[in-house]
């Protein structure tokens, strides 16, 4: 009786790699946004909310959602190449400017509305911050640290008689604003 065996030999490799990776991306919407006006709230109402006479003319580093976090590359030459780092950056890192047409003869605010802003300036709440609300491009409001206030450019604040008579602000007022988080 004849007995048939059969062999076969064969190598199991290791199999591919496989790596699964994450990101969280953010898609901008199209926006044009709306006719809602802006506002300002101090914590625990110390002062009453600011709600804009007019929105900004324009504005930067804000869409509808901040662009405060610019993303940064930087390359430095190795011995044998090029090292690139690319560092995406933090939502703080840029300011968000908010900018009222005027000139010496033209105003586009209120004296009233200049004073509140100011008033909230000058007197920044103390471990905490105040909340604003850019409702003409989202409903998220962002924690903020008042920067600065200019008019006419300078962080003097100047005053034209004829207009400050008729409660009027002349030269073009810009509001600087640090966004340091979403509000609940």
């Amino acid at each position: 009786m004849t007995i048939l065996t059969s062999q076969t030999t064969f190598t199991i490799n290791a199999g591919a790699v496989s790596l699964d990776e994450s990101a969280e991306i953010y898609l901008f919407p199209e926006n044009t946004g709306s006719l809602a006006l802006r506002e300002l709230h101090y914590p625990a109402d110390k002062y009453a909310p600011i709600t804009y006479e007019q929105n900004p003319y324009k504005w930067e580093n804000f869409d509808s959602a901040p662009m405060t976090n610019m993303p940064q590359v930087k390359s430095e030459m190795t011995l044998e190449s090029v090292q690139v780092v690319h560092w995406k950056g933090y939502m703080p890192d840029k300011p968000v400017k908010e900018y009222w047409a005027g000139s010496d003869t033209t105003s586009s605010v209120y004296a009233y509305f200049m004073r509140r802003l100011w008033e909230y300036f000058v007197d920044p709440p103390v471990g905490d911050y105040i909340v604003w609300y850019p409702k003409d491009r989202t409903e998220q409001g962002y924690l903020v640290k008042l920067e600065a206030l200019t008019i006419g450019g300078t962080d003097v604040i100047s005053f034209l008689d004829t207009a400050i008579r008729n409660s009027m602000m002349v030269w073009e007022m810009i509001l600087q604003l640090r966004i340091i988080g979403e509000a609940d």
